[in-house]
């Protein structure tokens, strides 16, 4: 059965080493996309991430960690089981380009919008790791009072 994809891509202005430490470290994480988690991400573990600030926990699968390469998990946070792949590839000295894709959803009228839905969201995570990265901003701040205000 054929499936359907997000992808999404963003230069960060950081070395790759710092930008992949930023994803699988959860104290790094908790500045930028979460706020807690059961620990790193490390190949063959199963880690809990905490989003307190919207109510919510997803259980992620770690399948691989490449060093400042590669980091892969699937999860059914979004309905099906899906796999997510982030891929880290220096593009010049002291910047780094983080390509995210996320598949597994069929092809349907719900696959699609959820993919388009995670789309959207990879997007949002990439524009809180730049920002924390280049800057030291939590763009999460305040969500919960800007999801019920809205």
């Amino acid at each position: 059965m054929q499936a359907v994809e997000a992808r999404v891509k963003e230069r960060v202005l950081r070395p790759v080493g710092e930008v992949f430490a930023a994803i699988v470290d959860p104290e790094q994480m908790s500045r930028y996309f979460i706020t807690g988690a059961s620990g790193p991400m490390r190949a063959g573990t199963a880690v809990d991430w905490e989003f307190a600030d919207v109510g919510a926990k997803v259980r992620i699968d770690v399948i691989e960690v490449g060093e400042n390469q590669r980091v892969v998990y699937e999860s059914t946070a979004t309905g099906p089981r899906t796999r997510v792949t982030m891929d880290l590839q220096e593009v010049e000295p002291g910047t780094t380009q983080v390509s995210i894709t996320e598949a597994g959803w069929p092809l349907d009228r719900e696959g699609v919008q959820r993919a388009l839905g995670q789309t959207a969201g990879w997007t949002y995570f990439l524009c809180c790791l730049k920002a924390y990265m280049q800057h030291g901003i939590n763009l999460r701040l305040g969500l919960a009072e800007r999801l019920t205000a809205g």
